[in-house]
């Protein structure tokens, strides 16, 4: 998803010359010394540049705007946003050649027993488009740029748009026949974290609307729909008019707010929701894009639990609330804090969201400076920014994987939060990541253009610090991509994590 911040653009075309030659990368700054790069015989580059040694080893580079996956675990289906189809996916060339469609797709793969993916065909398509209906240039009563995705208990699909092809965004939710429209969100908002837990209950955030919508959507959301059970029937929601351009809208239920950027967060009293501060504790600032949940229940009928929430913003970070349903349906926040990531040197464009089925939360990192459009346009820009948040000099290599979160507590030696950043998960950009219920395979989203299809298969199952990384070769039949892995390597995050240290002091004298 979109981070409207200045300096996170999308991925260009021009890629970054793989890291694994020994040409010299865009400098720091104005008179820095060029950027270290990796030996040709570094073990776990695999890991730590992923995409250039995918590419490398003949990966299929051309995905464009790989956003959200998610899984109908009954009928062993994963599916799979492409929020456009265009550029190297539509371009006639390559291994990817479909119609190019500005309005995305869902595609969807077939699992096996072995929770593999063989092959990708569209079952949910946007459009048709019209450039000359200002309002609506997605047909109205189609998806527009899908992006999150969610499978209820009763296998419906729901689709959260990230657009600028409907005047208003809008979600949806698909019953594997027809397509209807459950709420039309707010002007100049998008909609981000999606989640529907298995008793109905849906999750979802309004990220970045514009200052004159109608409180509280003058600023971003976090929050829940209540009175509804999602997968129920409902009547589609008209297209918004009038005032109700600037209010979220709903089908069936009403939308309550259960956090909201620069309110204070209850039990701590010294962070406001969104805040990114510096190392001495400092605000540096509110990221107004609250984006990806991760609810983990504490009970067995999921009414109350923490809710993670991702801040998509550079330096990035994570909220934690504490929330309990009543017995009218409505939520309280009984406390929160914000994740601290200083032992794994913070974080970055924590995008989408997921929790693993032994319920811990995996937050993602996107747009790592793997090619040189995010070297220059993405890493460079924020470098002064990260060095503020770290109190240190920040290495490019610590960002773009997936972090796990683990609520800590008891007999641990602290209270809050554990973060780990799963190193063997490997480094691109991460959209996010979805375990499947083998507790070992997983899939991702690679949210940029000319990006590549990973999966990741854990050496034991409930546990990601160990694994093998593989990247995806494509053939296409008609619409259909057929999926051969291509092994990448198989790492430790204890490993990949010291070869990382070892560059540290290659770019603290690079700055």
């Amino acid at each position: 998803m979109q981070c409207k911040k200045i300096m996170v653009r999308w991925l260009g075309g021009a890629m970054l010359s793989i890291l694994l030659a020994t040409m010299a990368a865009p400098a720091f700054a104005q008179d820095a010394k060029p950027l270290p790069v990796l030996p040709k015989d570094q073990p776990f580059a695999a890991f730590i540049d992923s995409h250039n040694v995918a590419v490398a080893k003949g990966a299929t580079a051309e995905w464009r705007k790989m956003e959200g996956v998610a899984l109908d675990a009954t009928n062993k289906r994963l599916y799979i946003a492409i929020t456009a189809i265009a550029k190297g996916m539509s371009d006639k060339e390559g291994d990817i050649q479909l119609p190019e469609n500005p309005c995305g797709a869902i595609l969807m793969a077939q699992l096996d027993d072995k929770w593999d993916i063989a092959s990708l065909t569209p079952v949910v398509v946007g459009g048709p488009y019209n450039k000359d209906d200002k309002d609506y240039p997605c047909n109205k009563d189609a998806i527009a740029n899908p992006d999150n995705v969610f499978v209820d208990a009763k296998g419906n699909l729901w689709i959260g748009e990230d657009t600028d092809l409907h005047r208003n965004q809008m979600l949806w939710m698909w019953n594997g026949k027809e397509l209807k429209r459950f709420g039309t969100w707010p002007t100049g908002a998008e909609i981000t974290g999606l989640r529907v837990e298995p008793n109905g209950t849906l999750f979802t955030n309004v990220q970045h609307p514009s200052p004159m919508n109608i409180y509280p959507y003058n600023r971003a959301v976090v929050g829940v729909v209540t009175g509804y059970v999602a997968g129920d029937d409902f009547t589609s929601i008209e297209l918004p008019k009038g005032a109700d351009l600037h209010r979220l809208k709903l089908a069936s239920g009403d939308y309550q707010v259960l956090a909201r950027v620069a309110e204070a967060i209850p039990g701590d009293h010294d962070v406001s929701f969104g805040e990114i501060t510096d190392a001495e504790g400092i605000k540096m600032n509110l990221c107004n894009n609250p984006d990806g949940n991760m609810f983990l229940p504490t009970d067995g009928e999921g009414a109350e639990g923490y809710l993670y929430t991702n801040y998509e913003c550079t330096p990035g970070g994570v909220g934690r609330i504490y929330i309990k349903q009543a017995t009218d349906g409505k939520w309280s926040v009984i406390e929160g804090d914000t994740v601290d990531f200083s032992a794994v040197n913070g974080t970055w464009n924590n995008c989408n969201a997921s929790v693993t089925p032994w319920n811990t939360a995996m937050t993602s990192e996107e747009y790592p400076a793997d090619v040189e459009d995010e070297w220059t346009g993405g890493w460079l820009p924020v470098v002064d920014a990260m060095k503020q948040h770290l109190g240190k000099d920040a290495n490019p290599y610590d960002y773009g994987y997936n972090v796990e979160l683990i609520p800590a507590g008891g007999e641990d030696d602290q209270l809050g939060t554990i973060a780990q950043k799963r190193y063997a998960m490997g480094r691109f950009s991460k959209e996010m990541a979805l375990v499947m219920p083998d507790s070992q395979t997983v899939y991702f989203g690679d949210d940029g253009t000319d990006r590549v299809l990973y999966k990741f298969v854990a050496t034991t199952a409930e546990d990601l610090s160990e694994g093998t990384l593989y990247a995806a070769k494509l053939t296409q039949d008609k619409d259909t991509l057929n999926v051969k892995w291509i092994e990448l390597g198989t790492g430790k995050d204890s490993d990949i994590e010291a070869a990382i240290r070892q560059l540290d002091s290659q770019f603290a004298a690079a700055q």
